[in-house]
């Protein structure tokens, strides 16, 4: 009765067999990419253009990631259904690169912004503790002279994913006491796009309410705005034999889908059902867009193992380039010619992340995960029970 329960050993070698065949790493670097292009364009000086904007956000890649790691978070858990696991698997992947990003960030502030940041030396330290932690919303005032005026605008998602960390398996262990798994998510969807349909049809300027708009869209309270995009993943997760069936070497399909309903956001408004540009999407645009992820994640196998050789660059990637853009601005860099030096250097920053942090990181994540998956867990023997 009080022996040892561990997830079947179908479902965890099923899951690692297929982790080699599948492109999850490709598709979140894409994601990335697209967030890089679209934050150059727009802020690096001398090269902003409306037409690459609009072009880049037919397939906004902040909503790919929430609905892949929906997606992949969710199997995690349902896999393996214990809490120290979890948490230990999740604060290692996130935390560690952070926290070289945020010193990195500190790195560019001390060569860039010498002086602003010696006048505001107690002040430095309160922000480097919330930029670490759940609070990169925060931008103190005196970085506003700073190139782009914040330091890493990119990191306010970074606080929203730690929340839908929190929240999933609150929700997942209460659909399956109810044993209405799919219900309870959905109701956690509903609600959600409600919040998001409701924050950006009364935010829709940003100077008319500012604190409002932090809170709703970037704080860590947001999640609950962006939540929904997340549950879509977690749905498609626990439907996943079905979906992969239907999407695996599809891609070309999937991808004209998504294509076509960007192209159609832009020139037919329709919220909440079809929007762009934005990370604000319609609901057709993020179903289009969960689709074509899947489907590139279940076609062309092992498709991301050639190209990427196991190196993981998606998230030091999202991580690294604005800290770099803002350096490349301040040196006094424009136009292309600063893209390329900002591109460069991202790409070396993700490359030292993931070879010197984000690998060692899984790689003791992987040994944690077998010591505690040892142990008899109340979550996994209610899981096995079922």
């Amino acid at each position: 009765m009080n022996a040892p329960t561990t997830p079947p050993r179908s479902a965890t070698a099923g899951a690692a067999a297929d982790h080699g065949d599948n492109n999850f790493d490709l598709v979140r670097l894409i994601a990335a990419l697209q967030v890089v292009m679209v934050h150059f364009v727009s802020m690096i000086p001398g090269l902003r253009d409306d037409t690459w904007l609009r072009t880049l956000s037919i397939l906004p890649g902040v909503p790919i990631f929430f609905f892949v790691s929906g997606y992949l978070i969710t199997g995690s858990w349902l896999r393996q259904p214990a809490l120290s696991v979890y948490v230990a698997s999740r604060a290692l992947r996130i935390f560690p690169a952070l926290w070289l990003s945020c010193l990195f960030t500190l790195l560019m502030l001390v060569i860039f912004y010498t002086d602003p940041l010696l006048d505001h030396a107690s002040m430095v330290l309160v922000w480097l503790l919330m930029q670490s932690s759940i609070l990169q919303a925060w931008n103190p005032e005196f970085l506003r002279g700073y190139a782009t005026g914040v330091a890493n605008p990119a990191l306010w998602t970074i606080a929203v994913e730690l929340c839908f960390y929190v929240a999933l398996p609150l929700l997942v262990m209460l659909g399956q006491r109810l044993r209405r798994l799919r219900t309870v998510l959905v109701g956690a969807g509903v609600v959600s796009f409600v919040v998001f349909c409701l924050v950006f049809r009364g935010l829709d300027d940003p100077t008319q309410a500012p604190f409002a708009h932090k809170l709703m869209i970037v704080s860590p309270a947001s999640f609950v705005t962006w939540l929904w995009m997340f549950v879509l993943g977690a749905l498609a997760q626990t439907e996943s034999a079905r979906l992969i069936r239907f999407v695996a070497n599809r891609f070309a399909w999937f991808a004209i889908l998504a294509l076509a309903v960007g192209l159609l956001s832009l020139h037919v408004d329709l919220p909440p059902w079809l929007h762009l540009p934005g990370n604000e999407i319609g609901l057709a645009n993020a179903v289009t867009l969960g689709l074509a992820a899947l489907s590139l994640a279940h076609s062309y196998p092992g498709l991301a193992q050639r190209w990427l050789r196991g190196h993981d660059l998606s998230y030091g990637t999202y991580l690294f380039h604005m800290p770099v853009a803002n350096a490349v601005i301040a040196a006094g860099l424009q136009g292309w010619p600063g893209a390329v030096v900002a591109g460069a250097g991202t790409f070396a920053a993700a490359l030292a992340s993931w070879c010197l942090v984000e690998r060692k990181a899984l790689r003791l994540k992987g040994r944690l995960v077998a010591k505690f998956s040892r142990r008899s867990w109340v979550f996994e023997r209610k899981w096995a029970a079922r």
